[in-house]
């Protein structure tokens, strides 16, 4: 079979169409279970260009992302709803017990893609760790057996508009999932500017008339696609066609999602914010009534209305910031310290007056010499204030001048104050001290120091000493 040199050959079917073939006989998974030997002894018919379209669900329990839960249904339902929430990064729509979350892989489903069908009744599946990495084991299970596929890890949604179901792809390897024909011309002339064909999806919901819910067939083959499968791996470089697309890819990217959250949602974000730009502006003060509940909607807002309006300076960052809207959006305690799979932390990086020195703490818990920072307190209307007020109280320098947008963020686990193992979000502002600032040790450090950018210390954590050198 000659190979695909364009990307429209590798989308192209054959001439006699396309054909939808299950794949039978396969056993009852469990954790460890070779999973490309057991399709190759079930489908030795399986040849070069073919797709394999594999249930989540089988990888789940193949690679052991089976979580032992309660048998009694009732206790079942609690530990589920519990999964869901420790998955769960924004929730973007809620009517009454039904959760439509964002996940940990970015994917927006109900229930967070967490699924008590198909497994014991004492367990409970969550989603693969890595679909498309999963994809692309099998990818290359299939190379080294001769044979060179692609694959599509599939998992079964609801859609927006539409009643029932259907199966997406959520990871994918060796097989493009995302056809752009923007900058085409159709068969009358016209330009095509918004047309994406997701075909990554469509293999998934043709594959599912074969393996069904409730047939017990988890793993099917699409063939007359010509898959790419590995070719074009250049061992010497280290850069293949493997993931070509990649599930990622069918992930729209939060600022371009216009429903990023449901209505009833999306009202109560936008009346905390609007009380939040009445007070922070001044204007209208003395008619809002400021309970503690909600000074702490004002920070969970200033926080939202920051990171949507911050230019990231980088890719990295940028995600980073997704992932901290994702969590604020998910999370409305997500700026209090009691929030416990994460929160959002304020910290600064202090810079002398003529720029060369900056200032850090030896944190007493960590060990180590870190940037002045902390958690956001009830008193904190902004988090540009709460970094000002932490790094004023941990340096006990008067007069500093803080820049109000951020410069880094940075996520990181820790076992907090509280003693609570959780994670930091840290948003990082720059500061600048007034000339000959002489820095006073707080108890919440056991020492402080002005440090020579060109010299900071041999044991600094280094994306903080990237962070404070880029931000200088």
């Amino acid at each position: 079979m000659p190979e695909p040199s364009t990307p429209a050959e590798l989308l192209a079917p054959a001439p006699d169409g396309l054909q939808v073939l299950p794949v039978g006989g396969l056993p009852d998974f469990r954790p460890g279970d070779d999973l490309a030997a057991a399709i190759d002894r079930a489908a030795p018919w399986i040849v070069d260009g073919d797709v394999l379209l594999v249930t989540s669900k089988v990888l789940s329990k193949t690679e052991g992302r089976l979580v032992p839960s309660p048998a009694d249904p009732v206790e079942k339902d609690a530990f589920r709803r519990k999964l869901i929430d420790e998955q769960s990064v924004r929730l973007v729509a809620q009517i009454g017990r039904t959760k439509v979350v964002e996940n940990r892989l970015g994917i927006v489903a109900a229930a967070a893609g967490i699924d008590a069908s198909n497994v014991h009744a004492d367990e409970i599946a969550l989603l693969p760790e890595d679909p498309d990495g999963s994809a692309a084991a099998l990818v290359r299970a299939f190379g080294d057996r001769g044979r060179r596929v692609g694959v599509v890890v599939t998992d079964t949604q609801g859609r927006a508009w539409r009643m029932g179901v259907t199966d997406v792809a959520i990871g994918a390897a060796g097989i493009r999932v995302l056809d752009d024909h923007r900058g085409g011309v159709d068969e009358h002339g016209n330009e095509l500017v918004v047309t994406m064909v997701a075909v990554g999806d469509e293999l998934a919901a043709a594959a599912d008339l074969v393996k069904g819910k409730l047939s017990g067939v988890p793993v099917a083959v699409v063939r007359g696609l010509a898959a790419p499968g590995l070719s074009g791996h250049d061992e010497a470089s280290g850069t293949s066609d493997l993931l070509i697309g990649g599930g990622r890819r069918l992930i729209r990217p939060y600022a371009e999602d216009l429903f990023r959250l449901g209505t009833d949602l999306a009202i109560e974000q936008g009346r905390a914010e609007g009380r939040a730009s009445a007070l922070l502006a001044g204007r209208g003060a003395a008619d809002v009534v400021v309970t503690a509940a909600e000074k702490h909607r004002l920070l969970h807002a200033d926080a939202v209305r920051t990171l949507l309006s911050w230019v990231a300076p980088n890719d990295a960052q940028d995600s980073l910031r997704h992932a901290y809207l994702g969590l604020l959006a998910a999370r409305p305690d997500a700026t209090a310290r009691e929030c416990p799979p994460g929160h959002l932390t304020a910290s600064a990086f202090v810079y002398s007056a003529d720029g060369t020195h900056t200032l850090l703490t030896l944190h007493p818990r960590v060990g180590r010499w870190v940037q002045l920072g902390g958690h956001c307190e009830p008193g904190d209307n902004t988090l540009a204030a709460a970094a000002l007020r932490e790094a004023t109280e941990e340096s006990g320098v008067p007069g500093l001048h803080l820049a109000p947008d951020p410069v880094h963020l940075d996520v990181h686990p820790i076992t907090c104050s509280l003693g609570i193992p959780t994670r930091h979000f840290d948003v990082r502002f720059r500061v600048v001290a007034p000339a000959g600032a002489e820095p006073v040790v707080s108890e919440e450090s056991e020492d402080l120091a002005w440090w020579p950018l060109a010299e900071l210390p041999p044991d600094l954590e280094p994306g903080l000493r990237r962070a404070l050198r880029a931000a200088s």
